[in-house]
C-alpha cells in the first residue's frame, strides 16, 4: 500500500503542489476506506485547473468574436433576403442567371428549379448560421 502512495507522490508533469496533494488524498481515501474492493474501480477525476488569460489573449478574443458576430450578421441577412423572395405557382413568373467566371451565362424561368434552388440555399445558410453560432462563446 506504501509503494502506491509513494508513486503517486512524485511529480508528474508539471502539475502543481496543490493536485498532486489532491491525488494523494484521493489515492489514502480508497486505501483506508471500510471495503476498498468496493472502491478499487473507482476513477479518482482530475482537477482541472483553468489557465487565466492574458490582456492580448483576452483581446484577441474579442477581436475573433467581432468577426465570427459580423459573419452571422451577413448570412443573417442574406437568408432573409431569400425569405422575402417570392415564388408563385404561375410559370415563367421569375426568373435565374448564373454567371461563371469564364463569362458563361445561364438562365432559366422553370420555377420548380428555381424553388429548389432557393430552398437548398436557406437551408445551407441554416447550416452556416449555426455552425457560426457554435463558434461564439466566452
Amino acid at each position: 500500500m506504501t509503494k502506491l502512495i509513494t508513486e503517486v507522490q512524485k511529480p508528474t508533469n508539471g502539475k502543481s503542489k496543490q493536485e498532486e496533494n489532491a491525488a494523494v488524498v484521493a489515492a489514502k481515501e480508497i486505501i483506508n476506506s471500510p471495503n476498498p474492493e468496493q472502491k478499487k474501480d473507482e476513477i479518482v477525476p482530475a482537477l482541472e485547473v483553468k489557465k487565466e488569460m492574458t490582456l492580448m489573449e483576452k483581446i484577441m478574443k474579442v477581436e475573433n468574436l467581432g468577426l465570427v458576430i459580423e459573419k452571422r450578421s451577413k448570412l443573417v441577412q442574406t437568408r432573409s433576403e431569400l425569405d422575402r423572395f417570392q415564388i408563385t405557382s404561375n410559370d415563367f413568373n421569375c426568373s435565374m442567371r448564373l454567371n461563371d467566371s469564364d463569362g458563361n451565362v445561364f438562365t432559366t424561368s422553370f420555377t420548380p428549379g428555381i424553388k429548389k434552388v432557393i430552398d437548398f440555399l436557406k437551408a445551407s445558410f441554416d447550416a452556416s448560421i449555426e455552425d457560426v453560432e457554435k463558434k461564439i462563446n466566452f
